[in-house]
């Protein structure tokens, strides 16, 4: 076992080795299941709160905004203040936010809140990497720590949709805040009892900061994000300010590219930009985290024709958890023996989605079982992680150390926050309007001399007066139950349509995938002189 010495944590001196390592922990396990808002109650929440659902998704996905914004500057935070003064700081202004969170109505405030969660959970994480790296990887070989940083960073947030849809079921979605808010103190205790202060406070220069061009890229962040997710339900163009939004975002991200461009001391270097590894890593990343927001769908599937509860809906999805062992397994010996090339671990990532969207496509009817989906699930988490992996090491194999905080900010923004932004709208959008057609289809076969229709009909109408109702009152609950039978089967046709177009792109993917030739597999390290996340 690692000595806190090795570490060089800042224990005191009374503290056991492995009271330390349970110490690290503990502190980093809430702040894998923080978030502003949690999806896993996103029913209920918009329910209570009077809101659409479109507000939790805001708020979720300003969590992964306010991470990303935050990276660039972790570091000399990090350097000005001691271990112990950071992360009690950092702890109790979340378990600030976490109260503020439990107890707002508005919907705005949940959003601010979420943003500022993210951009505190950066500085957390990135303390946690630094001893993460010795603790996961002696040798400091990023496949290595990947293979268990990533498993714990997704488990987490799994963990937490599980955690919240229970706390929803069984007594109010706010009770998660409170649930956090308890982990959060048993941190600060440890925290409190068992680190000491290893150096004084110093005074952090404002202009190392950035505080403008934070301010820029993240008003024209969250306005572009505001646009892709409210998009939908404000009728785009309809909205002043979706209208007004298009056109500030893009020229607020613009301003930030050229204070960058032109700055000695950029808050954001530009350069992982220009490198052709970066940037295929940045495109399979989104590309990966938009074949896995196709979840979104099989919850549509889950809820409205299976009738399953939220709860069961997010119990399912624990199946990804061996799959993300198992990718992570299969990454952490790829990338040690050193036997087969890049692009075969690239099209057996991507041939695991094919799997998950061609067992969807055929098997999901309104006679399937919720059993069923444990396999594609498996497969989803499967291929999911092995191109997380593998992609985070193609990204910095070539970069500059001195640019691998830069990367980590483009990382998170077109993993965690565009993608499933863009996927989300998307999936929303599409999905809405195909049910709105094949609805419209199938309404003009449904009159009195279809037999099938003729006979539900009856058959729902002498149940209904059976029951006891009247005539004019049974007819309509007839009618009603026709209607219902008519969403579900269009919702099903529009799920098959979008399920058969994502199989037939990700073989083409996968298949493609197998013949570019990416790079020999190598052994990738980290450097001293950087500290990154991605």
């Amino acid at each position: 076992m690692i000595t806190m010495k090795e570490l060089e944590a800042p224990v005191r001196q009374w503290v056991p080795d492995w009271l330390g390592l349970i110490s690290i922990f503990i502190v980093i396990l809430p702040v894998t299941m923080l978030n502003g808002s949690y999806t896993g109650s996103m029913l209920e929440v918009s329910n209570t709160l009077g809101t659409n659902s479109e507000d939790i998704t805001m708020g979720y996905y300003a969590a992964s905004a306010g991470m990303a914004i935050a990276y660039p500057i972790i570091p000399k935070v990090l350097a000005a203040f001691s271990v112990k003064s950071l992360l009690l700081i950092d702890l109790v202004l979340q378990f600030f936010l976490s109260w503020v969170c439990a107890r707002t109505q508005n919907a705005d405030i949940l959003i601010v809140c979420s943003f500022a969660v993210g951009f505190l959970k950066g500085f957390l994480m990135l303390w946690f990497i630094r001893y993460a790296q010795k603790i996961f990887s002696p040798k400091n070989v990023r496949s290595e720590f990947y293979s268990y940083f990533y498993p714990l960073v997704y488990g987490g947030g799994q963990a937490s949709m599980l955690v919240t849809a229970l706390l929803a079921y069984h007594y109010n979605w706010k009770y998660m805040y409170y649930f956090m808010m308890v982990l959060i103190l048993i941190s600060i205790l440890f925290v409190i009892i068992c680190f000491r202060h290893n150096r004084p406070i110093k005074v952090v220069a404002w202009s190392d900061l950035h505080i403008r061009e934070m301010f820029v890229i993240s008003a024209g962040l969250l306005m572009l994000m505001y646009v892709i997710n409210y998009g939908k339900v404000l009728d785009w163009m309809a909205s002043g300010k979706i209208c007004a939004y298009i056109i500030i975002a893009p020229m607020l991200i613009a301003l930030f590219i050229w204070y960058q461009s032109r700055s000695e001391n950029p808050y954001v270097s530009l350069a992982p930009l220009f490198q052709p590894k970066a940037i295929i890593g940045y495109f399979y990343m989104m590309l990966v985290m938009f074949f896995s927001t196709s979840t979104t769908l099989l919850t549509n599937y889950l809820t409205v024709i299976l009738k399953v509860d939220t709860t069961h809906t997010y119990s399912l999805y624990i199946y990804l958890l061996p799959g993300y062992v198992v990718g992570a397994f299969i990454c952490f010996w790829w990338f040690r023996w050193q036997r087969w090339r890049f692009r075969f671990l690239i099209a057996g990532g991507m041939g695991c989605f094919v799997i998950f969207f061609a067992i969807l496509y055929f098997g999901i009817s309104p006679d399937s079982t919720y059993e069923m989906l444990y396999l594609p699930i498996f497969f989803r988490g499967l291929g999911m992680l092995t191109l997380i992996i593998a992609f985070a090491l193609f990204a910095v194999e070539d970069l500059n150390p001195k640019y691998l905080l830069s990367n980590a900010f483009f990382l998170i923004i077109f993993r965690s926050v565009l993608a499933p932004i863009l996927a989300t709208s998307f999936y929303s959008n599409v999905l809405y309007r195909l049910q709105q057609k094949y609805m419209y289809s199938l309404s003009e076969t449904i009159t009195t001399v279809d037999p099938l229709s003729a006979t539900r009909y009856n058959q729902s109408l002498n149940n209904a007066i059976a029951q006891g109702h009247p005539y004019n009152e049974a007819a309509q609950l007839a009618t009603n139950s026709l209607y219902n039978t008519l969403q579900q089967q269009s919702l099903l046709l529009a799920l098959k349509e979008i399920l058969g177009y994502l199989l037939v792109a990700s073989v083409v993917i996968a298949v493609v995938s197998r013949f570019i030739p990416f790079h020999k597999t190598i052994r990738v390290t980290f450097k001293r002189t950087g500290d990154d996340m991605v």
